[in-house]
């Protein structure tokens, strides 16, 4: 029951993780859209409206290798979202996955009869393979639809 809860809280933090990286990521867009607007403005005020290069308070050099600098650390953050993304998905399906089970040191492996039927009673039956190994039947005795059969009016 309470890897049911844990699972349900991993997947709600990775819901909220999921929504604020992608506003984190339309942000960076956009300001990465705005940086590259300014740059046009920037060349268009040097080649054709005629400024001088440091019209907008720096040369146009300088304005270069700041907006090439922001524009790439804009990319490393938002590959660094995505991998931290990626990497709690990983771990999160690391953690569904069933964990092996062990009787006395032996690993047990389990075979329902009929296969993936749940609720009902089932008969238990251990069966020795080898030194490491053991097999678990469970077998259907009583079906859930016998046990909880509707009493009629």
């Amino acid at each position: 029951m309470a890897d049911i809860r844990i699972n349900k809280e991993m997947r709600a933090l990775e819901n909220k993780l999921s929504e604020l990286y992608s506003k984190i990521s339309m942000i960076l867009i956009l300001l990465t859209v705005v940086l590259v607007v300014w740059f046009f403005i920037l060349l268009a005020g040097v080649y054709i409206w005629g400024y001088t290069g440091d019209w907008a308070f720096l040369s146009l050099n300088n304005w270069i290798l700041i907006l090439s600098g922001l524009i790439v650390f804009f990319i490393i953050l938002n590959f660094v979202l995505n991998y931290r993304l990626k990497s709690f998905d990983k771990k999160r399906i690391e953690e569904e996955k069933p964990k092996p089970e062990f009787m006395k040191g032996r690993k047990v492996h389990e075979y329902t009869f009929p296969k993936s039927s749940e609720g009902g009673i089932f008969s238990k039956t251990y069966i020795s393979i080898d030194e490491h190994n053991v097999l678990r039947l469970r077998i259907l005795m009583i079906k859930p639809d016998e046990l909880w059969r509707k009493k009629e009016a």
